[in-house]
């Protein structure tokens, strides 16, 4: 019979303790924070319809029998595929990236003060739910709460999914971890998902 698992099976004569030694515990809990989350929004997802209308018309384009493969003559192919990435790159520069972070306690209570009225949301999202947006907003810096819903009005139901959704994830503050990057590990050499 193996030993295997041994190590999670018994309790060890000397329990380890961590070395504290010069560690302030109380200089660490004047410097937490809140949690914060972040998310990249497109302030112009309609391009999105536009750029998959064109694939599918790439796809239909390029599997005709015939293409105008004459030297130097763009062909319909590619002049679909160059508005593509036009517009692809028209997307992507419409990208910004929001940072929002949870909320203290009493944060909510002094915001509902401020307002010095009952919040009347017939939609379920209103002006306190504006406002409490604006305080947790780390990233862009300056936005007011008129702006948050001049922006849900533009945005729809894409809001909802993007701004309310990581507002809402940041006021929860659950399920914190150090988030792991392939991408930085591969050019940093480092290896450890911890």
């Amino acid at each position: 019979m193996s030993n295997n698992g041994s190590a999670f099976t018994s309790t060890p004569d000397k329990p380890e303790t961590a070395d504290v030694t010069g560690f302030d515990l109380r200089a660490w809990i004047r410097g937490a924070t809140p949690v914060t989350r972040s998310v990249t929004v497109y302030g112009r997802p309609d391009l999105m319809g536009q750029i998959e209308a064109l694939k599918e018309q790439l796809v239909a384009v390029q599997s005709a029998p015939f293409d105008d493969d004459r030297p130097l003559v763009k062909t319909e192919a590619m002049r679909i595929a160059e508005e593509i990435e036009r517009l692809r790159d028209e997307m992507k520069d419409s990208a910004l990236r929001f940072r929002f972070r949870g909320m203290k306690n009493g944060e909510l209570e002094d915001i509902k003060k401020e307002m010095g009225r009952e919040d009347d949301a017939p939609d379920g999202i209103g002006e306190l739910d504006y406002r409490c947006m604006e305080r947790q907003c780390v990233e862009p810096a300056g936005l007011s709460w008129e702006d948050f819903r001049e922006l849900h009005t533009n945005l729809g139901n894409y809001f909802n999914q993007t701004i309310i959704r990581t507002c809402n994830a940041a006021a929860r503050g659950g399920e914190v971890d150090v988030p792991f990057s392939s991408a930085s590990s591969a050019l940093t050499g480092t290896s450890s998902k911890s």
